[in-house]
């Protein structure tokens, strides 16, 4: 996960899209021209980013077009403390609702040194990834949302690591879920749980387990973006079924999240309120 910021672009069919992946309009760019319409904001990391995964804010803004805005405000790369950074600007859309999907990058962080090292040099990161900073960043942003803004808030479980939802891998990623879990209890905001959603679709483990490497991330890129394969076809030619490199999603993956968000913001338009999920 490299730190790449979506690019902002201009309206198209109500759904602002980025020049070169389509995707709805970054915040920045939606502030200084708010239709006025309701607005639906997707922050987190690359899985909402879109590039290196299946673009799921897309599906939403398509669906949600005729009665809301949306906003991607997804950056690849991204741990807590750097939406938290740039929190600002999501405040700045004056959004009715906002869905929080970040935690991958601070649970890779904790894999290995080298990992953690990547993310401090990269992200500019003022101290070393640890699950209580992450919980601290996480409450922040949760109480700037609901002090600063009348959003419905939905948090979004983190989905699976390696294809997989038991072992080494996992034990990374359920501390995080736990963490999201404990601050929306505390909060009164909505889960959506992403991560139960995707761990439906994994039948078996994998033939080839992830081994914790970067190392498919470029192969899963060229084999997309350059051989035009579909992203679910990556994904089983490296041995997956809802990854395509042991951590950015596959398609079929990415639309159970799609799934998820619109039924919260259905819920959100349709009731001012977000609903059971």
């Amino acid at each position: 996960m490299t730190d790449n910021a979506p690019a902002d672009s201009q309206h198209t069919r109500r759904t602002a899209r980025d020049r070169g992946f389509p995707k709805p309009i970054g915040p920045r760019r939606y502030a200084t021209r708010r239709s006025g319409r309701p607005v639906l904001v997707c922050a987190g990391d690359s899985i909402t980013h879109g590039a290196m995964t299946p673009n799921w804010v897309t599906r939403v803004a398509d669906t949600m077009a005729p009665t809301m805005d949306t906003v991607n405000a997804g950056f690849t790369g991204d741990l807590a403390w750097n939406l938290l950074s740039r929190l600002d600007d999501v405040i700045a859309c004056r959004p009715t609702a906002v869905t929080l999907l970040i935690g991958t990058n601070d649970a890779l962080a904790q894999i290995s040194r080298s990992w953690s090292d990547g993310y401090m040099k990269a992200q500019h990161l003022p101290q070393r990834p640890t699950a209580q900073w992450y919980e601290e960043n996480l409450r922040q942003m949760i109480h700037r949302l609901q002090s600063e803004t009348t959003a419905a808030i939905a948090l979004m479980s983190l989905p699976p690591l390696g294809d997989t939802t038991k072992g080494r891998w996992h034990d990374y990623v359920a501390p995080y879920n736990a963490i999201v879990r404990a601050v929306a209890t505390q909060a009164g905001v909505e889960v959506l749980p992403v991560h139960d959603r995707i761990a439906d679709l994994i039948t078996d483990e994998p033939q080839k387990p992830w081994d914790g490497t970067k190392k498919l991330m470029g192969a899963a890129l060229a084999r997309h973006f350059l051989l035009r394969r579909p992203w679910d076809a990556v994904a089983r030619r490296h041995g997956f079924a809802t990854t395509t490199d042991g951590v950015h999603l596959s398609t079929t993956a990415a639309a159970r999240i799609a799934a998820l968000v619109e039924q919260f913001a259905t819920t959100v338009m349709e009731t001012g309120q977000p609903g059971g999920l």
